[in-house]
C-alpha cells in the first residue's frame, strides 16, 4: 500500500507535503524530526499567510503577461510551500510514539483540510488560471497533461458551479474531511485485546508468547494488531479463544465509524451530482484507466465467473478436513475457521510450516538480499547513511546509480510495532523528487512502515514468507518513488492513476516466489542454511493453495467498494456487507461484526478505486512475463523497466507506459495461469 500524501490537506488538491518551508525542513540537506507540538499552530498560521500572499500575486498578474511558469507553476508552487509548512509532523502522526504530538496533528488536520476546502474553491484563482489556459498556449506533452488534469481538478472542486452551489459544494467537503479523519483516528486507536490463559496460547510458539504482555492475573493479552492477531487465528488450538478474537477484530472502529462511513458515502453521493457525475465512482473514474464504473464491474463480474468454480472446489475440500480431524458434521466454514484450518492443512498436506519457514528468514538477512537483489536489476546500490531518524529502531541509507554514483534518493526502514504507530505497512513519500524553482533537482526522501516481529532475547526478527511478499511489494513503491525523474511534483513518484499505482510494487512481489531469489535471502538463524530445495519446491506447489478463495475475498471488497459509490442511495453498509459476501465469497460472517468499520481502503483515498489491487495485478503479471523470458536478474530488462515506467511517474499516460514497457497492451493471460486458471475455465 502507497501512503504518499502525509497531511490529509483534501482530496481536492495535489499539494506535496513537507516541512517548514523547505529551509527549516532540512537541515545540512537532509530531513529532521525534532517537531514539538506548540510549534506546529504558528508554524501553519504564517505559511497561510504566505498562501495567501502568493495567491494574490498570481491574481494580479496582467492576463497579457502570464505564462506557465509564472501561472501554472507559481499556482503549484503555492501549495507546495504550504504542504511543506508543518514539516514531518505530518508523517511523524504516523510514527511518533508522542500522543500528545499525535494529537496535536491531528487537530491541526482538521483545521487544514477545511481551509483548504476554501482554498481550492477559489474563483478568482480559477480566473487567473484560465485567463492563461483559454489561450490554448503551445506547451510540451507533460505540460499539457499538467494543465488537462489542473483543469479536471478545478472543475472537480467546483469552479463550475453556481455561487449557491459552490457554498453548498464547500460545506459538504468540510463535513466529509471531518469525517474521513475521525475514522481514520478510530482505527489507530481502537484497543480491545484478548485475555487469554497460558492453555488457551497452545498452538503458538514461545517466540510469539514470549513477547504478549501480561495482565496483573498472569493472563497474556492477545491486541487486534496484525503480528499477534494473524499467527493466534492461524495456530491456536482454542477454538473459543479465536472466535472471540475474530469478533473483537471485525468490531474495530466501532459503530461510530458505520455511521461516518455512511454519512461519508451521502455526501460523496451529494458532492459527485453537483459536479454533473451520475455518482462518485464516475467522478473518480474520470481520469484512470478503468475510465468507468461499467468497465469496472464487467472486469469483476468476469474474473468472479471464472474463480467461483476454483473457490467452491476449495472450500468443500477444506470443510470435508475440518470435519474429519474435528469429528464435526459442519457444512460451512466460519471466520474463527478457515484461517486454522488452512494453516493446518499446509502442515499436514503441504509439508509446510508457516513458523517453521520464517525461522530461515531474520529480517536482516531478507533486507540485505532483497537490497543486494533489486539493486543489481534495476542498476541502484544502498549504503547505510547516517543521518537524522524519528526513533532508534529506523535504519536509514542512501541510494545512489550504480554506474555515475551519483545519489538518486535517501531511504527509510520502520520495521517493528510500537504503541501509536501506523498498523499496517505502507510507503511514505516525505519529499518528493522533482526540478525546484532554482532549476536544481529535489532529491526524494521515502520511507517504508511496517509492523513486522521484533527480535526478542533469543530469536532475531523473522519473518513469515507473507511478510517477506509484503516488504518486496512494499519496496516496489519505495523505487517508484525514488527513481523518479519527473520534472514537476504533481507527476512524482507514484503520482499515477489509482489503478496503475501498485504495478510496481505487485511486479516486485514475484521475485519473493522464484528459487534463486528464495535462496538468496534465506538463512536459518540457528544453523546458517539457507531454504532446502524440497522445502522451496513445496512452497512454490502450494503458492496457489487457497487462491480461489483469497481472489474472491479481494473481488468482494472490490465490488463492495464500487457497489457502494454507485448506489442512488446510501445502502445499510452492514446488510450490503453480509449479502454481498455471500454472494461473491459464499461463506458465512460472524454475526454483530462490522468489518466495514475498520476498511480504512474506502474512507483513506481508495474510494471508488479497490478494484485497482486485482486491475494492476494483471498488468504486473504480464510486466513480470518479460523478465521471466529475459531472465529475472537481466539488468537490461530492470533498466528498460527503470527508464519506462519508475523514472515516468505520472508524465506519461499509463497506458503508454504499458505499451512502451511490453510492445502492446497488457494481457490477463499471465495472470490467469499464474493462479491456475486458463481462459478455458
Amino acid at each position: 500500500m502507497k501512503k504518499t500524501k502525509i497531511i490529509l490537506l483534501t482530496a481536492l488538491l495535489s499539494a506535496a507535503t513537507g516541512g517548514y518551508g523547505m529551509q527549516d525542513m532540512f537541515q545540512n540537506g537532509v530531513l529532521h524530526f525534532d517537531y514539538k507540538a506548540e510549534e506546529l499552530v504558528p508554524a501553519e498560521a504564517a505559511a497561510r499567510a504566505q498562501l495567501e500572499k502568493d495567491l494574490a500575486a498570481l491574481v494580479a498578474l496582467p492576463a497579457e503577461k502570464r505564462t506557465f511558469d509564472n501561472t501554472i507553476m507559481a499556482y503549484e508552487r503555492a501549495f507546495d510551500d504550504y504542504g511543506n509548512a508543518l514539516g514531518m509532523s505530518g508523517f511523524l502522526s504516523y510514527v511518533s510514539t508522542d500522543k500528545n504530538f499525535r494529537d496535536a496533528v491531528h487537530d491541526l488536520e482538521m483545521k487544514t483540510s477545511q481551509y483548504m476546502v476554501d482554498v481550492a474553491t477559489r474563483r478568482d484563482v480559477y480566473k487567473a488560471i484560465r485567463e492563461y489556459t483559454d489561450t490554448h498556449p503551445k506547451l510540451d506533452p507533460v505540460q499539457t497533461k499538467l494543465v488537462k488534469e489542473m483543469l479536471i481538478g478545478f472543475k472537480n472542486s467546483g469552479m463550475e458551479l453556481s455561487d449557491e452551489d459552490l457554498e453548498k459544494f464547500k460545506a459538504l467537503n468540510k463535513e466529509k474531511a471531518e469525517y474521513i479523519i475521525k475514522f481514520d483516528k478510530n482505527i489507530q486507536e481502537y484497543k480491545d485485546p484478548l485475555a487469554v490463559t497460558r492453555d488457551q496460547l497452545r498452538g503458538l510458539g514461545e517466540d510469539y508468547i514470549g513477547k504478549l504482555e501480561k495482565t496483573a492475573d498472569g493472563k497474556y493479552l492477545v491486541t487486534l494488531d496484525y503480528p499477534d492477531y494473524v499467527p493466534f487465528m492461524l495456530n491456536a488450538e482454542d477454538e473459543s479463544a479465536r472466535r472471540e478474537l475474530e469478533y473483537k477484530y471485525n468490531r474495530r472502529g466501532g459503530e461510530e465509524n458505520v455511521q461516518l462511513l455512511e454519512k461519508t458515502l451521502g455526501l460523496r453521493r451529494q458532492i459527485a451530482q453537483l459536479l454533473g457525475y451520475q455518482s462518485h465512482a464516475d467522478l473518480r473514474l474520470e481520469n484512470r484507466m478503468a475510465k468507468n464504473p461499467k468497465t469496472v464491474m464487467a472486469f469483476l463480474k468476469d474474473l468472479q465467473k471464472k474463480l467461483k468454480p476454483m473457490g467452491k472446489k476449495e472450500d468443500k475440500a477444506m470443510i470435508a478436513y475440518k470435519n474429519e480431524k474435528s469429528g464435526k458434521k459442519s457444512r460451512t466454514l466460519y471466520p474463527w475457521e478457515s484461517g486454522y484450518w488452512s494453516n493446518k492443512y499446509r502442515k499436514e498436506n503441504l509439508s509446510l510450516d508457516s513458523e517453521k519457514i520464517k525461522e530461515y528468514f531474520p529480517s536482516q538477512v531478507v533486507i540485505d538480499g532483497m537490497l543486494d537483489l533489486f539493486g543489481g536489476v534495476f542498476g541502484i546500490t544502498f549504503e547505510p547513511a547516517d543521518i537524522p531518524v524519528w526513533h532508534p529502531d529506523v535504519k536509514a541509507f542512501k541510494i545512489k546509480d550504480k554506474v555515475s554514483g551519483e545519489l538518486v534518493s535517501y531511504f527509510y526502514m520502520d520495521l517493528y510495532p510500537r504503541e501509536g504507530k501506523y498498523k499496517h505497512a505502507a510507503c511514505f513519500g516525505l519529499v518528493e523528487g522533482e526540478e525546484k524553482k532554482d532549476g536544481s533537482w529535489q532529491i526524494p526522501f521515502v520511507a517504508i512502515v511496517a509492523n513486522m516481529n521484533k527480535p526478542s532475547a533469543d530469536t532475531p526478527s523473522l519473518l513469515k514468507h507473507g511478510e517477506v511478499e509484503t516488504l518486496f511489494h512494499e519496496f516496489g513503491h519505495v523505487l517508484h518513488n525514488a527513481l523518479t525523474k519527473s520534472k514537476y511534483g504533481a507527476f512524482s513518484g507514484t503520482s499515477v492513476s489509482g489503478d496503475f499505482v501498485e504495478v510496481p510494487s505487485q511486479m516486485l512481489e514475484r521475485w519473493a516466489w522464484d528459487p534463486q531469489v528464495l535462496k538468496k535471502i534465506s538463512k536459518h538463524y540457528k544453523t546458517g542454511e539457507p531454504l532446502p530445495d524440497d522445502l522451496i519446491n513445496r512452497m512454490i506447489a502450494a503458492k496457489n493453495f487457497g487462491a480461489g478463495g483469497a481472489y474472491l475475498r479481494q473481488n468482494f471488497f472490490a465490488q463492495y467498494d464500487m457497489t457502494l459509490h454507485t448506489a442512488a442511495k446510501t445502502p445499510d453498509s452492514t446488510k450490503l456487507y453480509f449479502d454481498l459476501t455471500k454472494k461473491v465469497r459464499g461463506l458465512p460472517l460472524t454475526k454483530h461484526t462490522i468489518p466495514q468499520a475498520s476498511f480504512g481502503h474506502i474512507m483513506g483515498g481508495y474510494d471508488a478505486g479497490y478494484y485497482g489491487y486485482l486491475w494492476s495485478e494483471v498488468i504486473a503479471e504480464d510486466f513480470f512475463g518479460e523478465f521471466k523470458k529475459n531472465g529475472i536478474f537481466n539488468p537490461e530488462t530492470g533498466l528498460k523497466f527503470r527508464r519506462e515506467v519508475l523514472e515516468k511517474g505520472g508524465t506519461v499516460e499509463e497506458e503508454d507506459m504499458v505499451k512502451n514497457f511490453l510492445g502492446r497492451p497488457a494481457a490477463n493471460g499471465p495472470f490467469l495461469q499464474s493462479i491456475g486458471l486458463t481462459k478455458e475455465n
